[in-house]
């Protein structure tokens, strides 16, 4: 398998599946168009399972001192925190655990309420590998810089927590399972995460490109469209539900199963990277910095 087999299938999923959605509601009802819902976010964790699957791989591929090594194993460590987040949230999407309600035992609110945060902990190890990557870069000596272009992406996605905020009201309404009025607090500290995770990205693609771009400017471009797209899923809901609650978790879902396939591009377009490595050319340090 590679990122190139998956271009066409993805941007096939992409115009498909808010077809199907559209369809299923206008026949069938929102209920319906709900189940829609929830097998997006079921194949969504899916897809997750194969990147971190490759993940791995691409882990193995660095000696244990490499700066890649650090970086590759905290992205392991991220997407295993978040699939696990993910099995909790798909015990609730799907009626195995039942809803929190105010009164309910300890065990329901740190089932229900507190492990939401593993998603969070997921996204401080990202940080923590985009940091490492960061200073993989800098390492080399070379006079890496931002462009003016980049700070305005930054700046643009500095508003995406503050206008979030500004609509923070809806994002009680829209929750593909078992909404709480703790929610709100959870997904404004989310998308402010991510609005950073994003932002960091932006900078490791600027560095990745001035070092010649190539195989890991492309991971990294596949892994800025993945921080955008979960950042955008939030504030999405936060404009939506207040209009259509299926339509807001349908656009949720649909950003999500963006970022999970483009992650899975990134990780097949890091391993073409060793593929060309292990030719008799060496291993660039771009590559190994990634």
């Amino acid at each position: 398998m590679s990122a190139k087999s998956l271009v066409k299938p993805f941007v096939f999923s992409l115009l498909v599946f808010p077809v199907i959605f559209v369809a299923t509601v206008s026949l069938k009802g929102a209920a319906a168009g709900n189940a829609v819902t929830m097998a997006v976010f079921a194949a969504t964790v899916l897809v997750e399972l194969f990147a971190l699957a490759q993940f791995v791989r691409a882990r193995r591929a660095f000696a244990a001192g490499d700066p890649g090594y650090v970086t590759w194993t905290l992205i392991v460590l991220f997407m295993v925190v978040r699939l696990v987040a993910e099995a909790r949230l798909l015990t609730l999407t799907y009626g195995l655990v039942p809803e929190y309600h105010e009164g309910a035992s300890s065990a329901m609110f740190f089932y229900i309420i507190v492990l939401r945060y593993l998603y969070t902990a997921s996204d401080l190890l990202f940080i923590g590998a985009l940091f490492t990557t960061i200073r993989s870069y800098k390492g080399t000596g070379l006079p890496f810089k931002l462009l003016a272009v980049d700070y305005l992406y930054i700046l643009a996605l500095c508003m995406l927590p503050v206008i979030t905020f500004i609509f923070r009201g809806n994002l009680i309404q829209a929750a593909i399972a078992n909404p709480d009025g703790y929610m709100m607090v959870y997904r404004l500290v989310a998308v402010s995460v991510g609005a950073v995770i994003a932002s960091l990205c932006i900078v490791v693609r600027r560095y990745a490109s001035q070092m010649g771009g190539g195989a890991v400017a492309r991971v990294w471009n596949m892994v800025v469209i993945a921080g955008v797209a979960r950042d955008g899923s939030f504030l999405a809901l936060a404009l939506i539900s207040g209009m259509s609650k299926p339509v807001a978790t349908f656009v949720e879902q649909y950003l999500l199963w963006t970022f999970s396939c483009c992650w899975l591009m990134a990780a097949l377009y890091q391993s073409a990277v060793f593929a060309r490595a292990a030719e008799p050319a060496g291993v660039a340090v771009a590559e190994s910095a990634a």
